[in-house]
């Protein structure tokens, strides 16, 4: 039988005094107030390079951008999915405030020196319950901190999911109150390895070859994931849901690192059966 090959397509969010340079005026979507233009391009188009220079060209020679927000969209037929033996999931719905910002403590001793990932949150996870997207099943803070349904939380306990641990949610410090809708989601297991071919950097264009936003010590890998995620197959456990050894993101303000999240497909069934929401999964492969 056939095995349709992923599609993959650049969403990026060009600015409307440069898109004539590279795009027709047919192509794309103005957005707000018409100063953006959002523009989707397949990654065999071979206008995609032109973009990357003209980001660098413009930067230098105007101090400006050609872009400014992008996004990669995975699309995989239903043979791909079927035979995949691991997903990476990425939360696509994100809110405030943090966790500190209303009164949760990390214990900065435990995280990397160097890059500041990995700090212990420190008992339990105070939120305000009203920033919560109360139409999405799984939802993060800008903190990287995960919130998940009750729904999602009894499903994953009738399914005898392996990995997941939920902890109570408060509102803050002063009150012992538990949420009953909204609860912690942790991964116990963060042990799994990302390995080459694994793309992580700045922007589809810039890999960060001076390694800015990459840990020497090895802790953070990069500021953004660029590609599908693979692993090395000897370092993931049995659990349905664990973490990458390795972070993603930056240390700044209240902006943390993330680990990566790979799901077995076990629960992708049960997420795409019972249409949670908030949430995208790609494949992820074992090397």
């Amino acid at each position: 039988m056939f095995l349709k090959i992923m599609r993959e397509t650049y969403e990026f969010r060009v600015v409307e005094d440069f898109a004539g340079r590279l795009f027709r005026d047919d192509e794309g979507k103005k957005l707000g107030s018409g100063i953006v233009r959002l523009v989707q391009i397949a990654s065999d188009d071979p206008r995609l390079p032109k973009i990357g220079d003209l980001q660098r060209e413009i930067r230098r020679d105007c101090n400006r951008s050609f872009f400014h927000g992008w996004h990669i969209k995975r699309q995989y037929s239903k043979q791909e999915f079927d035979l995949a033996e691991l997903f990476s999931l990425a939360i696509n719905s994100t809110f405030e405030p943090a966790g500190e910002e209303c009164g949760t403590k990390y214990d900065e001793s435990t995280a990397c020196p160097k890059c500041g990932a990995g700090a212990k949150q420190v008992a339990a996870l105070f939120l305000d319950w009203k920033g919560i997207p109360k139409n999405k099943d799984i939802s993060r803070t800008i903190a990287g901190e995960i919130v998940v349904s009750k729904r999602l939380v009894e499903l994953f306990n009738q399914q005898r999911i392996t990995g997941a641990e939920f902890r109570p949610l408060r509102q803050n410090p002063s009150s012992s109150a538990e949420s009953k809708d909204w609860f912690q989601l942790l991964v116990q297991s963060a042990k799994t390895d990302v390995v080459p071919p694994t793309r992580a950097g700045i922007d589809p264009f810039d890999d960060d070859p001076k390694g800015e936003c990459r840990c020497t010590q090895g802790d953070l890998i990069g500021l953004n994931l660029l590609s599908e995620v693979s692993v090395k197959s000897t370092t993931r456990d049995d659990a349905d849901m664990v973490c990458t050894r390795q972070f993603i993101g930056t240390r700044r303000g209240l902006l943390r690192p993330a680990r990566i999240i790979l799901i077995s497909p076990k629960v992708w069934r049960l997420i795409e059966s019972e249409k949670l929401k908030g949430y995208e999964v790609e494949v992820a492969h074992l090397v």
